[in-house]
């Protein structure tokens, strides 16, 4: 019982696991993980990685949400499985808002030209 707590009369596992999740759980959280990151590569118009802050915002709401829930798993697993699914968060927002990300490539592509044709 060295791993475990006591929190409102119920006992919780301090060392949990992700894979120890029941699957509509994991289900749930992958679902919300994939809208917040794609909220905020909508918002930030991007279709690249989310810089670290970003990133640990998305983070930070997934897992307040996580809580909500009374879903108990430390903060260090759901950071982990978020670093393990950014490249498939990327990939899917790409095929799942295909006219978006052409358009946000075509900005960032002007932008480009214009930072190097003003460099010259």
């Amino acid at each position: 019982m060295k791993n475990h707590i006591k929190v409102n009369g119920k006992l919780l596992q301090t060392n949990k696991r992700f894979s120890q999740l029941k699957n509509s759980q994991k289900d749930w959280i992958a679902t919300e993980l994939y809208k917040l990151y794609h909220d905020k590569m909508k918002e930030r118009r991007t279709t690249r990685k989310l810089p670290p802050d970003h990133r640990d915002t998305v983070i930070s709401s997934l897992y307040e949400q996580i809580q909500n829930r009374e879903i108990w798993i430390p903060y260090s697993e759901v950071k982990k499985y978020v670093f393990s699914k950014i490249t498939k968060i990327v990939k899917s927002f790409k095929k799942q808002f295909p006219e978006l990300s052409e358009e946000i490539e075509a900005n960032h592509a002007i932008l480009s030209d214009g930072v190097r044709c003003n460099s010259n």
